[in-house]
């Protein structure tokens, strides 16, 4: 298939599934009209075709190679029809004119060269270049090519609308010249981010009110990092002069703005660029359908909450070919934070991650904030290392929600965690427990050692309520050898229906076991029941 969204003039990206008998599979060719252009490894299921002519018809397919030369079509041919050509804007050049030493402010031109850029057209920052800015606005039917830098301004000055232009902005624009985004599963007024897309309707927030756009380029964007950040949070630090951005007991620590913002947007292609040094989250999509991210380097060691990708209430999402070196999670799956994520009930959905490679940071997340759940995540052919829990699936008590319908398969992580956290907490307790449930992991390599794998459910000690993790299945599951053989690597509580078959150590010795069974309702090893 086409990846969403991705399809240009010159330009387009394919995936594809594996085949039922892929574990025998060697590699992949790509053909297009019927030549082979490409061919890929057997963990490499994406391919991204340039140099293409501008509206002209081609035919792709896939085969995949198996030993003792045996080929079979992988796919069925896919048809495009490239897009036409259309207008090129140069920002640097006139009437805009941005200064390309970034030495000196050009939002305003930036801005202008957005504003002028017909249907289809691109606004181009040129390699060799620096432009420097403040937050800007894209629009629909766009594509904004860095292929030199764009450097985010330090000032927070520079991310609020002055004045003058609250009143022609489509956004909801406080007093301060703040947006009305979402932060941490609540909707509130933050600075804007520095590249901006959408705008939120409470009205409807399911009305996609942007579309069609593009980020791409072989160049950098560059955010205004902790220095940014740290300088939105001090101008609303004072709790008593500003009590409308205190959350958390803290003030300011939610209004900062983040590198990428799309809000209630459709459609979107974030392409082969480098994004590093967000003033927060890096990548943010509230309410959006349809967005594609690939090729793309993500850099944010360093930065307070840090995180790399977040998709946010949001449906139809796809990254692969991504590397994450980030100061946070890299990847965190979001839907709400109680109690008003549970009332707006917009869950995250479709949701596919593969080819991609994250090291450092935290964690692949889901959660915590999943008051309007989550539902169909997948993960595949990635590796996770050197992060503090590798894939986890959390949520506080409190939240409400659920998480349904997780697959991960052919990956290498540190970890794999499902549990409740004790932070985040801020916010009237959901009348249920969350929900975690159908939970599925194969032929996977766990690299870390202690508690590598971890099942609890969520216990309210006060009223006695329990909401047990159910349906797991791990098969084909490697864990490494331990110090001591006879320390647990893997650990059980409140679940049921917990299935591990070919779950074992590299040495093929089966892992120790933590399983509370005084609160686990069905738990199969190997064929073999308890519970």
């Amino acid at each position: 298939m086409v990846a969403p969204a991705t399809l240009g003039s010159t330009h387009v990206s394919i995936v594809w599934d594996k085949p039922v008998d892929y574990r025998e599979v060697t590699g992949y060719v790509v053909l297009l009209d019927g030549h082979q252009i490409l061919k890929t490894t057997s963990k490499q299921t994406h391919a991204t075709v340039v140099d293409l002519q501008p509206n002209t018809q081609y035919t792709f397919e896939v085969r995949s190679l198996f030993p003792q030369g045996r080929i079979v079509a992988a796919t069925k041919k896919i048809g495009v029809k490239t897009r036409p050509a259309a207008q090129l804007i140069d920002v640097t050049q006139a009437p805009y004119a941005a200064d390309p030493t970034g030495k000196r402010l050009s939002t305003a031109a930036l801005q202008r060269a957005i504003t002028d850029c017909p249907k289809g057209g691109t606004v181009l920052i040129p390699k060799g270049t620096i432009v420097l800015s403040g937050a800007i606005d894209l629009k629909s039917d766009m594509v904004f090519q860095v292929d030199g830098t764009l450097q985010g301004s330090t000032d927070p000055s520079d991310y609020v609308y002055a004045q003058g232009d609250r009143s022609k902005s489509s956004q909801h624009v406080n007093a301060d010249g703040l947006i009305l985004t979402r932060y941490e599963g609540w909707e509130m007024n933050c600075f804007r981010s520095l590249i901006n897309a959408g705008y939120l309707t409470p009205e409807n927030r399911m009305n996609m009110v942007c579309h069609d756009i593009r980020i791409c380029g072989t160049g950098t964007i560059i955010g205004g990092g902790n220095q940014l950040g740290d300088g939105m949070k001090e101008r609303y630090h004072d709790k008593q002069k500003w009590p409308q951005y205190v959350s958390d007991g803290i003030g300011g620590r939610r209004v900062r703005g983040r590198l990428l913002s799309f809000i209630q947007c459709q459609n979107v292609d974030i392409w082969n660029v480098t994004v590093k040094n967000p003033p927060c989250w890096t990548i943010h999509m509230i309410y959006c359908d349809t967005v594609t991210t690939h090729g793309v380097n993500i850099q944010s060691r360093g930065i307070d909450n840090g995180d790399g990708w977040d998709p946010d209430s949001s449906r139809n999402m796809m990254i692969f070919d991504t590397t994450f070196d980030t100061g946070d999670d890299c990847i965190a799956i979001k839907s709400g934070k109680n109690p008003e994520g549970n009332q707006i009930n917009i869950l995250a959905k479709n949701i596919r991650i593969f080819d991609l490679k994250m090291i450092g940071g935290h964690v692949l997340a889901i959660g915590s904030e999943e008051s309007g759940g989550v539902d169909g995540v997948s993960l595949r052919d990635c590796v996770v290392s050197d992060t503090d829990y590798g894939v986890e699936l959390k949520a506080h008590a409190s939240r409400g929600g659920y998480i349904r319908n997780f697959k991960m398969q052919d990956c290498r992580v540190d970890r794999f965690m499902v549990h409740s956290v004790d932070y985040n907490a801020d916010g009237q307790a959901a009348p249920t427990l969350p929900v975690f449930q159908t939970i599925q992991i194969s032929n996977t390599q766990i690299t870390g050692n202690g508690h590598s794998l971890e099942f609890v459910g969520f216990y309210e000690p006060q009223t006695g309520a329990c909401s047990d993790i159910s349906d797991v299945l791990l098969d084909s599951v490697t864990l490494p050898n331990n110090g001591n053989a006879n320390d647990p690597q893997i650990c059980v509580k409140y679940a049921r229906k917990i299935t591990f078959k070919n779950v074992h150590r590299e040495d093929g010795t089966a892992p120790v076991i933590d399983a509370d069974m005084r609160t686990i309702r069905v738990l199969r090893i190997n064929g073999k029941q308890s519970g």
